[in-house]
C-alpha cells in the first residue's frame, strides 16, 4: 500500500447519484415557500442547479421579488438534503455493493463531497459508515460556499489536513474529481460506473478502474 489515506467523493462512488426530482422538488417547493408563483425558466433552473451563476441570481431575485438569493440557496440545500434522506427510504438512492471493498484498504479514509454537507452525514447514518470514515467534509448551504466545490481545493486540503498525510488517492466519478486531486498535488482513481463507462478524461487518473473492489485490489497489490 503506497499512501497513508484514501479520500472519497461520495455520489457516484459510495452512494448513487440523487434522482432528479431531488433537485426539482426542492426548487419548486423553495419558490413557492417564498411567493414567488410564476418564475421564469431561467429562474427556475438559477434555483435548482444554479444555472446562471452567482451574480446574476443575487441581482435579479433581490431586484425583482426583494428575496436575498442567500436565504433561497440556503432552503433549496435544506431541501435537497431532505429529499435524499426520502430518497434513500425509497431504495432510489442506494449503496453500491462494492463498498465493502473499502474496508480492506488498510489506510486511514476520508470523503470530500460536492453534495451538502448534511447530505453526507446523512448518507453516513443511514448506511452506517460513520465508523469506517476519519473525515469527511460536504458543502455549506449558503452561497459563501459557492465556489468551493470542486475542482476547488479547500476542503481537500482540510480532508488531508485532519489525516495527517499528503501521500493519498483521491477516488471519484468525474473529470472534475480528477482534477481535484492534481490541482492539490496527490493522486486520483477514477470508478467508472453505469452513467460515465464512456467518458473521456482530459487527463489520466493513476488509476481507472470498474469497481471498488478493483481499486481495492490495486492499492493493496501497491
Amino acid at each position: 500500500m503506497d499512501y497513508d489515506a484514501v479520500v472519497f467523493d461520495m455520489d457516484g462512488v459510495l452512494v448513487e447519484r440523487s434522482p432528479p426530482w431531488v433537485f426539482t422538488d426542492a426548487a419548486e417547493r423553495t419558490l413557492e415557500e417564498a411567493g414567488i408563483e410564476d418564475p421564469t425558466g431561467r429562474e427556475f433552473r438559477t434555483v435548482r442547479v444554479l444555472e446562471a451563476g452567482i451574480d446574476w441570481a443575487v441581482d435579479q431575485f433581490e431586484s425583482t421579488y426583494g428575496v436575498e438569493f442567500d436565504r433561497l440557496w440556503r432552503r433549496r440545500n435544506e431541501l435537497v438534503a431532505e429529499n435524499q434522506l426520502t430518497a434513500i427510504a425509497d431504495g432510489e438512492k442506494g449503496l453500491y455493493d462494492d463498498v465493502e471493498a473499502i474496508l480492506d484498504v488498510p489506510a486511514a479514509r476520508g470523503i470530500v463531497s460536492n453534495n451538502q454537507h448534511t447530505a453526507v452525514e446523512t448518507v453516513l447514518d443511514q448506511f452506517d459508515l460513520r465508523e469506517h470514515f476519519d473525515t469527511w467534509y460536504g458543502l455549506a448551504p449558503g452561497v459563501d460556499d459557492i465556489g468551493a466545490e470542486k475542482p476547488a481545493t479547500g476542503y481537500m486540503q482540510r480532508a488531508l489536513s485532519d489525516l495527517a498525510t499528503d501521500d493519498a488517492v483521491y477516488v471519484g466519478d468525474r473529470a472534475s474529481d480528477v482534477a481535484a486531486a492534481r490541482n492539490v498535488g496527490i493522486d486520483a482513481a477514477f470508478v467508472r460506473r453505469e452513467f460515465n463507462a464512456e467518458d473521456e478524461l482530459d487527463s489520466d487518473p493513476r488509476y481507472d478502474v470498474d469497481s471498488l473492489h478493483d481499486l481495492a485490489a490495486a492499492l493493496n497489490a501497491a
